[in-house]
């Protein structure tokens, strides 16, 4: 999440939803530390009323929002013992109706925003193209990650976002999707091609860069030559 500032700097408002400081600091958010530019906010996706008062603290404390990033989800659920339809409720409760709760609760703050520029960035992955399910070629394909909880929930992701966007437009916000790859965060068990620096390079990109009329339905990913 970001707050611009004047000449160009920024206040990054990150959630570090899984820190155990985060999920236990009962609204004291000044716990997680902050700078000069950056302001932690704790945040459980699977929590309503904390995505609510993360929306209420950032009102209180800043008025509005300009750039909403969203890059939250899991690929299985934390019980090794889960039955297959928990399994996919877990899933789906994290990547898919967190995504939707969230935009729902910071959509008042993106349109109080005075910024020319207002965009709300969802971070997905390509493992949720129904094409490259099917591919014989790429090395994402079902063949090769099967997934089917994590894979049909970020195609779920992919398609609200197409409807927000299409709605979003007449209040001027663009909502875009961005795939930094398979990165080395915790995501992944640290595995990954590309380090999560590399990762961020698209999801900075897709958030500051470009004409809204020509990124509507636009995927910002990283190739090995660059961002496209």
């Amino acid at each position: 999440m970001y707050e611009l500032l004047p000449n160009d700097r920024h206040r990054q408002i990150p959630s570090p939803q899984w820190r155990p400081d985060a999920r236990e600091s009962g609204g004291s958010y000044e716990e997680l530390g902050s700078s000069a530019n950056e302001t932690p906010v704790a945040l459980d996706l699977d929590s309503v009323e904390s995505i609510k008062a993360a929306a209420i603290y950032i009102r209180e404390q800043f008025g509005s929002l300009d750039i909403l990033v969203y890059d939250g989800g899991i690929n299985r659920s934390s019980d090794p013992n889960a039955t297959l339809r928990e399994t996919y409720r877990a899933v789906f409760e994290t990547n898919v109706f967190g995504m939707v709760v969230v935009v729902d609760a910071f959509l008042l703050l993106l349109c109080a925003s005075k910024y020319l520029d207002r965009r709300i960035v969802n971070v997905t992955s390509s493992l949720g193209r129904i094409g490259i399910a099917y591919s014989p070629t790429s090395k994402y394909s079902v063949k090769v990650w099967e997934l089917p909880a994590y894979r049909s929930s970020e195609t779920a992701f992919n398609m609200i976002n197409a409807v927000d966007a299409v709605r979003l437009q007449k209040e001027n916000i663009l909502s875009i999707v961005v795939c930094p790859g398979y990165c080395r965060k915790d995501f992944g068990a640290g595995r990954g091609a590309k380090s999560a620096e590399e990762g961020a390079q698209p999801i900075f990109r897709a958030a500051t860069e470009g004409l809204q009329k020509n990124c509507l339905g636009r995927l910002w990913r990283m190739k090995d030559d660059g961002v496209v």
